[in-house]
C-alpha cells in the first residue's frame, strides 16, 4: 500500500475528505494498493515501474509517503521513489479541471472542503432524548485568523426553537449561541461536545467565522457521533452479543430519560401496526425496478437469486451456503431480500416461516462473528434492514404465536442494524457514493418506520444530510451525473425518483425532495440518450450483468412517468450530427444512426474525470457499432483498473492515472466530423491528444493519438476490443478483419509521426477479478515508437470504401494541425 499524508506549510497534517487520484485507506489518511510484479508486469516479472498522479489540493505545501507491505514471499526493495509537479504550464484539460476545483464559498469543493464565511454553513440533526452529540472535525486555516465558531440553535418537537441559555455554551449580543474554535495550526482538529437542554428534539449547528473573509475551510463535514456507551462496539457484549441483549442494554443506558416501557428493554412500547404497514421500503422498490419483481424469490421451498438457478432451502439454513461460488448469490442470500413476499403472505404459516429463517440467521450471525463474511457489507446490511422491518411487521402480526421472542429478536436486529449504518453515514464512511445513499436511504426507512423509539430522530436526520449531501455531490443542477460508471448512473437516478415521492409525504422532508425534483428528470433525460438504439447501454465503468436494461427503463417510465422518461426506440434513433448525451454525462460524446435499412449505428467515447485510483483508466476509450452489429467493446466487468482492458493508448506505459479530458471544438472535413480531446491523465510529462474521425453515415472511424515529451525517444501502445462474437483475423499486409455475420470489419494501422512497431492479436485477459463469468473477445494490440513526438493510430469501417474515405480524411492538412499542433 502506498501511504500518503498532506502536509501544511507549519506541518500539520491535514485530512481532505476525498483527493483525486487517491482513496481514503484504513492505515493513512489517503492511499492506493499497489500491485506486486507478477500483476503489473506478468508471470516471472522480478520488478515493475509503478506510477500514480494524483492531485495536491490547496493548502497543502508537502506530502510525507510510506509504503506498507505484507504477506511477501521474498525481500523487496523500493528503487527512485520521486514525486514530481505538474509544472506551471498547463494544458486546456489542466485549466479545466482547476475551475472545477474552485467551487463558491460554502459549496464543497472537489476535495470535499467547505468554505467559511459570517453567513454559517448549517447542519441538521435529530437527538437522541437527554444525550450530547459529538462533533469532530477538522478547519484548514490560510493566513492569519480569529478562528472559528459554531453557533448553535436547539427546536423541540413541534420545530420551535428553544431559548437560550444552552449547557456549555457561549453568547454574545449577535450570537446567542455558539461554541469558540480557537485555531491553532493551519490544519486544526477540533471536537465539540453539544448537550441539549430539556425538551430539545432537533440540533441545528452552523458553522462559520468571525472575519469576513478569512481564508478558512472544513476539511470535511464534521463527524456527528453518539457518546461512546452508545456506540455499537459498546453494546455488545462478547458474552452475550445476540441482538436482544444489545437492545436490552441499549434501552437500559436511556432508561432513566425515557417514559415507561424502556426498563422491559423490548422493543413493543415502541411499535405502531399502522406506521410498519406503511413504512417505506425505497432499497426494496428500487430493485424490483431495476431487475423485476420475479429476479429475488422464495417459492416451492427453493430460493432464486441473482440470475442464478433456484436452490433448496434447508429447514435449518447453512448460513455459510455459497453453492454457486457467487459474491452476488451470497449478497443476495444474507440480505434476505427473499423472504420479502413470504413475510407479506396471506397465509400465517408462511409468515412464521419467513420469521423463523430470520430468527435462525440472527442466530447465526451474532454481531462479530459473522457465518459469512460478505453479511457485513454496507449494501447488504442495508437491504436487510428493510427485509427485518418487514419481518418484524409479519412478527408482530402473529404476536400470539408460538415463538413469542421473535418480535424482540427481530426488533433488536433491526435496532443493531440501525445504529451500525446510522455509524457509517456520521463518520463519512461511503460519502460520495451510490452506497451511501443505499445505507441512508435504509437508515430513513428504519427511522419512519419507528417514529416512537428513542434513536428515531437521530437515524432520520442522519439519513436526510447523507441524501442531501450524496445526491447534490453526484447530480449537479444542470443534471450532469458525477459517477464514473453508466451502470451506476442509472441506479443513482432511479433510487431518487423513489424516494422522492417518500420525501414529498413528509412537510419536513420536502426541501429535498424539491432538490432531487429540479434534478433528477434533466439527469434522466441525459441517461436515456446514452443508450444505443437496440437498448444496450455502452459499458463503461463497473458494468454488473443485467438481464434487460430495456425492461428496466419501461417499469420506471410506469411507475415513474414523466416527459424524457421514454425507453429508446430504435425506430426514432438519430438523425443529423450531431447528437449529445446531455447533462448527464460531461466528458461524453454519442453518436446515433437509425437504420435506414442498412442496420443501426452508434458511437460512444468517454473523456471523464477520473477521480478514484480504482477508476477504470478508460478516459478517452469508445465503443462502435455498425450495420446492426456490435463490433468495439469494453471489456465488461468490474474492477477493471487497467489501461490495457479499455480502448486508450498510453505512452511508455504510464497508464492513465487521475485527471480529465477536455474536447476541442469539432470540425468537419468533406463527409466526415474529427473532435479532438486533450487529456492530462498520463502525468506531466506528455502532452495528450486523441482524435476520433466520424464518417457521416458513421459506417466508419480513425481513432488517432499523438503524444510528446521534448526530444527523448517515445514509445506507445494501443488496444481494441472486439465483441466476443468477431472473429478476428491479421494478414501478411498489417490490415485486421473482423468477421461477423457474413459481415466484415477491416482495421487498419496507420502512423503519422513516428513508426509502427508490432501488431498482436490475443485474448482479455487481466487478472482473475475480470470478467465475472463473461465471455473474454479478441484484443488487437498496437505499438508506435518515435522521439520527441508520436501521432498514429487505427482506420476502421466495414468497407474498402470507408477505409478510403477515412485514409483521405486524415491526410488533410487541417486534420494533422489539430493533431499535432
Amino acid at each position: 500500500m502506498l501511504g500518503v499524508v498532506f502536509l501544511s506549510q507549519d506541518g500539520s497534517e491535514i485530512d481532505f475528505a476525498r483527493v483525486p487520484g487517491l482513496a481514503r485507506t484504513s492505515m493513512d489518511a489517503h492511499g492506493d494498493w499497489l500491485a506486486g510484479p507478477a500483476w503489473e508486469g506478468g508471470a516471472g516479472a522480478r520488478a515493475v515501474s509503478v506510477r500514480r498522479c494524483f492531485y495536491l489540493p490547496a493548502p497543502a505545501a508537502g506530502v510525507a509517503v510510506v509504503i506498507r507491505s505484507w504477506r511477501n514471499a521474498h525481500p523487496f526493495r523500493i528503487i527512485g521513489p520521486e514525486i514530481r509537479p505538474a509544472g506551471a504550464t498547463a494544458s486546456s484539460a489542466e485549466d479545466a479541471l482547476a475551475d472545477r476545483a474552485a467551487p463558491p464559498r460554502g459549496r464543497l469543493a472537489q476535495d470535499g472542503r467547505i468554505d467559511l464565511g459570517p453567513h454559517p454553513v448549517w447542519f441538521r440533526h435529530g437527538l437522541v432524548p437527554g444525550r450530547p452529540l459529538v462533533f469532530r472535525g477538522q478547519v484548514i486555516a490560510q493566513g492569519r485568523t480569529e478562528g472559528a465558531l459554531a453557533q448553535i440553535c436547539f427546536r423541540d418537537a413541534g420545530g420551535s426553537p428553544i431559548p437560550p441559555p444552552y449547557p456549555d455554551t457561549l453568547s454574545t449580543l449577535s450570537v446567542p449561541a455558539f461554541l469558540d474554535i480557537p485555531v491553532h495550526r493551519q490544519a486544526y482538529r477540533f471536537t465539540l461536545k453539544v448537550s441539549p437542554p430539556p425538551q430539545a428534539a432537533t440540533l441545528e449547528i452552523g458553522f462559520g467565522t468571525w472575519e469576513a473573509d478569512p481564508g478558512l475551510a472544513l476539511a470535511a463535514a464534521p463527524d456527528a457521533l453518539l457518546d461512546d456507551d452508545l456506540r455499537l462496539a459498546n453494546l455488545t457484549d462478547d458474552s452475550d452479543p445476540g441482538a436482544e441483549a444489545v437492545l436490552a442494554r441499549l434501552l437500559g443506558r436511556l432508561g432513566p430519560l425515557l417514559d415507561g416501557g424502556a426498563g422491559a428493554g423490548s422493543i413493543r412500547p415502541y411499535l405502531d401496526a399502522a406506521l410498519l404497514a406503511e413504512r417505506p421500503s425505497p432499497l426494496r422498490s428500487f430493485a424490483r425496478l431495476r431487475d423485476g419483481a420475479e429476479a429475488c424469490v422464495w417459492a416451492e421451498g427453493a430460493i432464486r437469486l441473482a440470475s442464478r438457478p433456484a436452490w433448496p432451502l434447508p429447514d435449518v439454513p447453512d448460513w455459510a451456503a455459497d453453492p454457486f461460488r457467487s459474491q452476488a448469490w451470497r449478497l443476495a442470500f444474507q440480505s434476505l431480500d427473499w423472504t420479502w413476499g413470504a413475510a407479506e403472505s396471506s397465509e400465517r404459516a408462511v409468515r412464521e416461516r419467513a420469521v423463523a429463517v430470520a430468527v435462525s440467521w440472527s442466530r447465526a450471525n451474532p454481531w462479530g462473528q459473522p457465518a459469512d463474511s460478505l453479511s457485513q457489507h454496507p449494501a447488504c446490511t442495508a437491504r436487510r434492514l428493510e427485509a427485518l422491518l418487514s419481518l418484524l411487521q409479519a412478527a408482530a402480526r402473529d404476536a400470539a404465536g408460538a415463538d413469542g421472542r421473535a418480535i424482540d429478536i427481530l426488533g433488536g436486529e433491526v435496532v443493531r442494524h440501525a445504529v451500525a449504518l446510522a455509524e457509517i453515514l456520521a463518520q463519512h464512511t461511503v460519502a460520495g457514493s451510490l452506497l451511501e445513499l443505499q445505507v441512508a436511504a435504509a437508515l430513513l426507512a428504519a427511522g419512519l418506520a419507528l417514529p416512537a423509539f428513542p434513536m428515531a430522530r437521530h437515524w432520520t436526520a442522519l439519513a436526510v444530510l447523507a441524501l442531501q449531501r450524496g445526491f447534490e455531490a453526484m447530480i449537479d443542477p444542470d443534471g450532469a451525473v458525477a459517477e464514473a460508471s453508466y451502470h451506476r448512473s442509472l441506479e443513482i437516478l432511479t433510487l431518487a425518483l423513489v424516494l422522492i415521492p417518500i420525501l414529498k409525504a413528509r412537510p419536513d422532508l420536502t426541501p429535498l425532495a424539491v432538490i432531487l425534483d429540479a434534478r433528477v428528470p434533466k439527469a434522466w433525460a441525459g441517461m436515456v440518450a446514452l443508450f444505443e438504439p437496440d437498448g444496450a447501454l455502452p459499458p463503461f465503468g463497473d458494468t454488473p450483468g443485467h438481464a434487460d436494461r430495456y425492461r428496466w427503463l419501461e417499469r420506471v417510465a410506469a411507475a415513474h412517468g414523466r416527459p424524457g422518461m421514454a425507453a429508446p426506440d430504435s425506430g426514432r434513433a438519430g438523425d443529423g450530427w450531431p447528437h449529445a448525451a446531455g447533462a448527464s454525462r460531461p466528458g461524453t460524446l454519442i453518436v446515433r444512426r437509425s437504420g435506414d435499412g442498412a442496420g443501426w449505428s452508434a458511437f460512444t467515447a468517454d473523456f471523464s474525470e477520473q477521480v478514484d485510483p480504482q477508476d477504470h483508466r478508460d478516459c478517452t476509450s469508445f465503443t462502435f457499432a455498425t450495420g446492426g452489429l456490435r463490433w468495439i467493446t469494453e471489456s465488461a466487468g468490474q474492477h477493471l483498473a487497467t489501461a490495457r482492458a479499455h480502448n486508450v493508448a498510453f505512452p511508455d506505459g504510464r497508464e492513465p492515472g487521475a485527471g480529465a479530458g477536455f474536447a476541442r471544438a469539432a470540425f468537419r472535413l468533406g463527409d466526415a466530423v474529427v473532435h479532438c480531446i486533450e487529456t492530462q491523465v498520463h502525468g506531466p510529462d506528455y502532452r495528450h491528444v486523441r482524435a476520433f474521425v466520424l464518417l457521416d453515415d458513421l459506417s466508419g472511424l480513425a481513432v488517432f493519438d499523438r503524444f510528446r515529451a521534448g526530444h527523448r525517444p517515445l514509445t506507445a501502445e494501443g488496444f481494441l476490443h472486439l465483441d466476443a462474437g468477431v472473429t478476428v483475423a491479421l494478414d501478411p499486409s498489417r490490415r485486421v478483419f473482423g468477421l461477423r455475420d457474413e459481415r466484415r470489419l477491416q482495421i487498419v494501422p496507420h502512423a503519422i509521426s513516428g513508426r509502427l512497431d508490432d501488431l498482436a492479436l490475443s485474448r482479455a485477459s487481466f487478472g482473475p477479478r475480470e470478467n465475472h463469468g463473461a465471455p473474454a473477445g479478441p484484443v488487437l494490440r498496437y505499438g508506435l515508437s518515435g522521439t520527441g513526438i508520436l501521432a498514429g493510430g487505427l482506420l476502421i469501417a466495414s468497407s474498402a470504401g470507408g477505409v478510403s474515405r477515412l485514409a483521405a480524411a486524415i491526410e488533410e492538412e487541417a486534420f494533422r494541425s489539430a493533431l499535432t499542433d
